[in-house]
């Protein structure tokens, strides 16, 4: 029988170990750890542990998110007891897992787990570790914090058409989230006098690798060739810092799934995401 239990920071180098065996997948957790460690105050997410003989073999993400890292069959049994009477934003991860904790949640407590808004099953996780293959567009530029209103603009249309609700927030939180990645360098678009008309962001990066997202274009820029090109350019910039450039993308966003294929990212696994 294994034990659940709160990851303490002694134990940061076990979670390592089971972050790195997919670090591509694990991304966004590894970007946390390496920026906050093992700090629940800091980072906003509890690592909780499933150990059998003493051995650590699994984690669960336990914040707005929940995310099963390596999770055997006996630690998403254990993962969803401990989660059962919890609220999320989302549960997501590799697909068996995310899946599978889903399930246990919903046997345990089906009013509360079975109506998500949406279920995302077949997300398809890209890399791409050489040179885009499309000529990167000189247009695409990283954009400063001069800029924040009209990126937080283009930031909430993009969220709003992708996730089905908008994310600004009396408090203001997503302004903030916006405003610190514009701090990190991490946002990247193309201005039409003092509009964002293409926009992308690095979410995520650790361990060389970045992950790439909030990806928008304009509505009367699409379909009309330059997404390539404009993809290109964000990869380019992120190459400067990071060898390993990811993203993920939903099977029926056929247009992105070209795009992605023609720079050269190839798909290597697949992700998740059940949405309350």
């Amino acid at each position: 029988m294994g034990e659940v239990r709160v990851i303490t920071p002694n134990q940061a180098d076990e979670v390592w170990r089971l972050i790195s065996l997919r670090m591509i997948d694990n991304i966004v957790v590894a970007s946390k750890m390496e920026e906050f460690g093992v700090n629940r105050t800091r980072s906003g997410i509890e690592l909780v542990g499933y150990w059998e003989d003493g051995q650590l073999m699994s984690v669960l993400c336990n914040g707005p998110n929940l995310q099963p890292i390596n999770a055997t069959e006996a630690a998403l049994d254990s993962f969803s007891t401990y989660v059962e009477y919890r609220r999320c934003i989302s549960i997501v991860g590799v697909r068996e897992e995310s899946l599978g904790l889903w399930n246990r949640l919903c046997q345990r407590s089906f009013t509360q787990w079975a109506s998500p808004r949406e279920v995302r099953d077949h997300q398809k996780v890209m890399r791409l570790t050489g040179p885009p293959q499309i000529a990167p567009s000189p247009s695409v530029h990283p954009i400063s914090t001069r800029h924040l209103d009209a990126y937080l603009r283009a930031a909430i249309s993009m969220y709003t058409e992708e996730v089905g609700v908008s994310p600004a927030d009396p408090q203001g939180s997503y302004r903030d989230h916006v405003g610190t990645l514009m701090m990190k360098g991490r946002t990247f678009g193309v201005m039409d006098g003092t509009r964002v008309v293409f926009k992308a962001d690095i979410v995520a990066a650790a361990a060389g690798i970045c992950q790439i997202g909030g990806v928008w274009l304009a509505p009367e820029y699409r379909h009309q060739g330059f997404s390539e090109a404009l993809m290109s350019g964000v990869v380019a910039h992120c190459q400067e810092r990071f060898p390993t450039v990811s993203l993920y993308v939903n099977p029926y966003n056929h247009a992105a799934l070209r795009c992605y294929k023609a720079i050269g990212f190839t798909q290597i696994s697949e992700c998740a995401t059940i949405m309350y």
